[in-house]
């Protein structure tokens, strides 16, 4: 506050004082939205998260991510999207009925159109509903498509979209319960606001239209990581205004996005402050693509900020730890060490100054809120103190260990610096390392766990054998062969967004070699082999895996993606261009 003021005493000095009033004032306004959000959380980890798991999900890993959303305070959350398969979720559901679990917070997917006949969507009701049904979940989330090149919007307008939905909301409450929770997922959400945005205004002003008691719960929206963080809050803004305009103020608002180019959390930050009411998304990160926005990193955005709506809400003190768990859960890894808030190295004390100390300027410590004691991280910008503490936090306390000595290892690190050796201090390994080669001798606990390290060679054939194990809990009935969808869910979900989409479609037919619109086994075994033979460096499957889908199938289909993309890019120009005039 006190800043605003001295820049409005300012203001009328310059143009650039004048411009900065003007900018601040619109990021306050943002501020201000985000520290007072009421945030409401639709947890979809039990979803999100194992749609992109390497290995195979099984009802013990489901059993271990819904403790841990309960643990984090979540009263309403996804169990999972429901077909006609017999898959994973209905097993797990089954186990939660049958041990009296209240099920009253839980949300399943299904689709408006049960089927889709040459382009026109049909009446018959979709099965996720019956499903819905069945095992007594009473809030769903309708998905929609408005702009799937399988349908025929000429001939499928909006008002009967709108007829569709509202059949669809009267079935569950007249079957299900009259108190049900309904959320409208648009699903294309980024491609219609591009080339068709009328279609996402004719659907949300005939929702926010509705009289009172037959108004749904809100609508939800998401982006694969491909729309640019004002652009998302610009779209926000359309959607909120139009709900307010019709009187619908209480309608909830969820966001959603995927990461792909690294605006994720800043683009869901961008859409809390700018109406949505909310977040669908799982504790950490993992997803399809390269991931998403995750509730613990925006929580803890929140709690920054000065969110205390949040705290009073959820177990913010355990995020960071759920966050952990489940990554652990469905990657068997824990997060990578950079993962901002709940990686291991998240909070790091990288400089020995005052001035790194966010502390110092009145700045939010994550560390003391979580509890959590900070770790140091050795690097070229350390200091003798900072290598001492670290020696004592991992090793306890030894004669040994003194100033002098972290002089010493500071001082090799230089050298390392100077012969052009890039060595890695900061694990318990790599610090006793340093020691030993700075003159000390190592303790015994330093001894054992430099041994207990040591690296062994992992054979390509070894790992070719531990994605056929995750092959076979897909393909059931042992024969060799999987179909798309069950290939997409057990090995493709983590790099492609859905299963429905073009770009899905195009890598299937490129790992589908004889045409058969299937994946049998040695037709992905040939991509295994080549990987393991450009890349015999690898370490693990989930690398084997990443390198077969980023640099193998991925160029594979790439001239026939980059082709679309582009017509579709003029589709757009010329719709903005079609606006603007």
């Amino acid at each position: 506050m006190l800043r605003m003021q001295r820049i409005f005493q300012r203001s009328s000095r310059s143009p650039f004082m004048k411009d900065l009033l003007k900018g601040e004032t619109a990021f306050q306004e943002k501020v201000n939205t985000l520290k007072n959000l009421d945030l409401f959380v639709l947890d979809n980890s039990m979803r999100e998260t194992t749609v992109a798991s390497v290995r195979g999900v099984t009802i013990e890993n489901k059993r271990t991510i819904f403790n841990e959303v309960k643990k984090c305070g979540f009263k309403h959350y996804i169990i999972d999207s429901v077909n006609n398969q017999y898959h994973v979720p209905e097993p797990f559901l089954e186990e939660l009925i049958e041990k009296g679990e209240d099920l009253s917070g839980a949300f399943c997917f299904s689709e408006v159109f049960g089927a889709i006949e040459n382009k026109i969507p049909q009446p018959d009701i979709p099965v996720g509903l019956w499903k819905c049904k069945k095992y007594g979940i009473n809030n769903v989330v309708l998905e929609i498509d408005l702009n799937y090149y399988k349908i025929d919007y000429e001939k499928f307008n909006m008002d009967e979209a709108c007829k569709y939905i509202m059949k669809r909301v009267e079935w569950i409450r007249e079957n299900m319960s009259k108190d049900s929770l309904i959320l409208m997922n648009f699903r294309d959400f980024p491609s219609t606001m591009q080339l068709h945005p009328e279609r996402v205004e004719h659907i949300t002003r005939y929702l926010s239209s509705l009289p009172k008691d037959q108004r749904i719960f809100g609508l939800i929206y998401e982006d694969l990581g491909e729309i640019l963080p004002e652009e998302l809050g610009a779209w926000t803004v359309c959607l909120r205004n139009e709900m307010k305009r019709c009187g619908w103020e209480d309608g909830h608002l969820l966001c959603h996005n995927h990461e792909q180019w690294a605006c994720g959390h800043v683009s869901n930050l961008e859409m809390l402050a700018s109406g949505a009411t909310g977040m669908w998304a799982g504790v950490c990160t993992e997803g399809a693509g390269m991931g998403h926005a995750d509730t613990c990193t925006a929580i803890m955005n929140l709690i920054r900020l000065g969110n205390e709506k949040v705290q009073k809400r959820y177990n913010c003190k355990y995020l960071r730890e759920a966050a952990i768990n489940v990554t652990q859960e469905v990657t068997a890894l824990p997060p990578h060490q950079r993962q901002p808030v709940y990686g291991r190295r998240s909070l790091d004390l990288v400089f020995g100054y005052v001035f790194s100390d966010p502390t110092a300027h009145g700045g939010f410590d994550m560390a003391e809120f979580l509890g959590l004691k900070r770790e140091v991280r050795l690097s070229n910008m350390v200091n003798a103190e900072m290598i001492l503490l670290k020696l004592k936090n991992c090793f306890g306390e030894d004669e040994q260990f003194t100033l002098d000595m972290a002089k010493k290892m500071k001082q090799t690190m230089a050298e390392h610096i100077l012969e052009n050796r890039k060595e890695e201090y900061t694990s318990r390994v790599g610090l006793a390392i340093l020691f030993y080669q700075s003159g000390g001798t190592l303790t015994e606990e330093m001894a054992e766990v430099v041994n207990k390290h040591t690296e062994s060679t992992i054979y390509i054939d070894g790992l070719i054998d531990e994605v056929k194990a995750l092959w076979d809990k897909y393909d059931h009935h042992q024969t060799g062969r999987l179909s798309f969808r069950d290939f997409y869910d057990g090995f493709m979900g983590r790099y492609f967004g859905c299963y429905i989409c073009e770009d899905s479609q195009h890598a299937l037919k490129a790992i589908d070699m004889d045409g058969d619109d299937g994946v049998e086994w040695w037709e992905f075994r040939v991509w295994l082999l080549w990987a393991g033979r450009e890349y015999p460096m690898m370490k693990n499957v989930e690398e084997m895996l990443d390198l077969v889908f980023t640099r193998g199938v991925m160029p594979a289909m790439m001239d026939h993606v980059v082709e679309v993309n582009s017509k579709n890019v003029e589709k757009v120009k010329t719709a903005r261009a079609t606006r603007a005039k």
